[in-house]
């Protein structure tokens, strides 16, 4: 994928790169940028210093370091997203103020009290200790963080077994490690969060992915290029895992007092 995409970018006759250009490949959470967009109108705009964990290619980073004047540092686990995230980093001008360390959420390598907010959209639906993820978070967070998060969980009554696979966080089920909403509450709350904010985005995905599915891919920083060459049945399976009732999608704000 790496050197797939420093081909691309050195090939192309276009250098004047935007952000929204790599939102093919950098957003691809469910929604793309309007999604990401309506979630920071609950980010206080005293909020400077921000996390983003499992960023993978760095979109939400940039987001975030181009709308909201924000410091952001992306952590992905993944060598090869972290190499490409900085890539299209020095690719836009001016560079976006973000900076991508390779590192494990559930092990986060910095001090306690460094970010006035964390953000994670579809970054823990492949994570099984949700408890130790959660305390970690807590605990860089400055008194009046906030944690905002846009996630992929189970629906009430559906278990793992009834998800299709492969998905973009997991070929196969047993990468997997979806949840309830109200077991990711209960977690949260019993380690000190407080819910500000919640919100069913469930209907708004659909309807994204439909209409995205209908419009043709603008190359070349398309799904394919960061997901592989599964990503069309990926596609195809969230679609369906939402559609018979297996996933819902939502959206939440949580505060550390």
């Amino acid at each position: 994928m790496l050197s797939k995409l420093s081909l691309l970018l050195g090939n192309s006759s276009s250098r004047n790169w935007k952000i929204e250009d790599f939102s093919g490949i950098d957003q691809l959470h469910l929604g793309g940028i309007p999604a990401t967009l309506a979630l920071l109108d609950w980010l206080p705009s005293s909020a400077k210093d921000g996390l983003d964990i499992g960023c993978g290619l760095g979109g939400t980073s940039r987001l975030l370091s181009a709308t909201r004047d924000c410091n952001m540092l992306g952590l992905d686990l993944n060598h090869q997203y972290i190499e490409a995230a900085m890539l299209l980093n020095k690719n836009i001008h001016p560079e976006p103020s973000c900076q991508f360390v390779v590192g494990n959420s559930l092990n986060l390598p910095f001090p306690k009290h460094s970010f006035d907010f964390v953000i994670s959209q579809h970054a823990s639906m492949n994570i099984d200790q949700k408890e130790t993820l959660l305390k970690g978070l807590y605990r860089v967070l400055r008194p009046q963080g906030h944690l905002l998060i846009h996630e992929i969980m189970l629906q009430q009554q559906a278990t793992e077994s009834n998800v299709l696979y492969p998905t973009p966080w997991a070929h196969e089920k047993n990468d997997s490690h979806l949840c309830h909403w109200h077991t990711f509450k209960d977690l949260a709350l019993a380690i000190g969060f407080k819910v500000d904010n919640f919100e069913d985005n469930t209907e708004a995905a659909l309807t994204w992915i439909r209409q995205t599915r209908q419009q043709k891919l603008k190359p070349p920083f398309t799904p394919p290029l960061a997901l592989g060459p599964s990503a069309a049945v990926m596609s195809t399976n969230v679609l369906s895992n939402i559609e018979a009732g297996y996933l819902t999608v939502v959206s939440a704000r949580l505060c550390k007092p």
